[in-house]
């Protein structure tokens, strides 16, 4: 007979058990097993890229990355999935050429691996990423389009849509001219022309903010069916481009899924977004409430109060003298959400 192994000493069970708690976003947990697991059987590099796995879904990617570098370092240099994986941290971090570097290595090295069309899109991704700013070197184009910006904030919304009219004749392959000329059929109270141009967009391409500002819409106009489907999308996107991770992460905040929203603002808290400010430290407090972490949303609305945020200073007053309920605690309304964001 074979040798008996109490499942206690059985690394394998500490494994599945970790991955059933990271199925089921129960990521504590999950460390908790895969540790054990590793304690167990320190040279089995599949439970230390699970374990990077989690960490990476818990925007911890630079922990991740110490995990799969000592993999290729000291247990196996073969494990190719580890390329795959510190190619995803290092784009999210947005290290692009050493994302592209992983990326390269994991095909290379795993020509036929499980891998390969994600890898495939990540690198189309990062294209995409690196080329965002193209026009922002043309300085007519910068004016006119502050210009546009103006117009909205001073209510003059027909102007605004001729001037986007003519952008977008000049440059029909600049998404967010997109989104800004549905912005401006929407406050003119031309919502279904609004969704109209913005699904025409997303038949082209996965533009982030007009996925965000597309489900909204259709939530706010309650087309449950519609708005369904677009969700679903959302939940799927994995945005590389910060200013675009922080509209991804306040649509999820608004839509009432609070984990993926706090994971996503707890990474742009660590690692800098280029709007931080009030309306940011708010909504990453109410993402953080949600999800259980009192002292992480008092803390982002003390700081959401210092830059002026009145909806902040309110919970917080109320805070002080009884326990918030769920429900009072919400992000901003559609209207100002999805198109406060541009």
């Amino acid at each position: 007979m074979g040798q008996v192994i109490p499942f206690i000493q059985n690394p394998e069970y500490f494994f599945k058990q970790g991955v059933s708690s990271y199925q089921n976003k129960d990521w504590r947990r999950s460390i908790r097993y895969l540790k054990r697991a590793i304690e167990l059987r320190p040279l089995e590099g599949v439970f230390h890229c699970q374990l990077a796995a989690v960490l990476s879904d818990m925007a911890q990617y630079e922990r991740s990355n110490e995990i799969l570098l000592h993999v290729l370092d000291h247990v196996d240099e073969h494990l190719y999935d580890c390329y795959y994986f510190l190619a995803n941290n290092y784009a999210c971090l947005g290290l692009f050429d050493k994302a592209r570097e992983a990326a390269l290595h994991y095909l290379s090295g795993s020509p036929e691996g499980e891998f390969i069309e994600d890898t495939k899109e990540l690198l189309e991704v990062i294209n995409l990423e690196e080329d965002d700013d193209f026009f922002t070197t043309d300085d007519e184009f910068v004016l006119r389009y502050e210009r546009v910006g103006r117009l909205i904030a001073e209510k003059h919304y027909q102007k605004a849509e001729k001037l986007l009219g003519e952008l977008l004749k000049e440059y029909p392959d600049h998404d967010a001219l997109y989104n800004q000329y549905a912005r401006a059929l929407h406050l003119q109270g031309r919502s279904d022309e609004a969704i109209d141009c913005l699904q025409a967009l997303l038949e082209e391409t996965t533009y982030v903010p007009a996925v965000c500002q597309l489900t909204l819409l259709l939530e706010d106009q309650q087309d449950r069916r519609k708005a369904e489907r677009w969700k679903k999308q959302l939940r799927q996107l994995a945005p590389l481009n910060k200013a675009h991770m922080h509209k991804w992460a306040a649509t999820l905040c608004r839509l009432g899924e609070y984990e993926q929203a706090f994971l996503a603002f707890l990474f742009l808290q660590r690692h800098g977004t280029p709007d931080k400010g009030g309306a940011f430290f708010y909504r990453y407090g109410v993402a953080a409430f949600h999800c259980g972490y009192a002292n992480k949303s008092k803390n982002a609305w003390k700081l959401a109060r210092d830059y002026g945020h009145h909806g902040a200073d309110i919970l917080l007053q109320k805070w002080k003298r009884r326990d918030l309920e769920r429900e009072e605690v919400q992000c901003e309304r559609m209207h100002d959400l999805s198109f406060g964001l541009d």
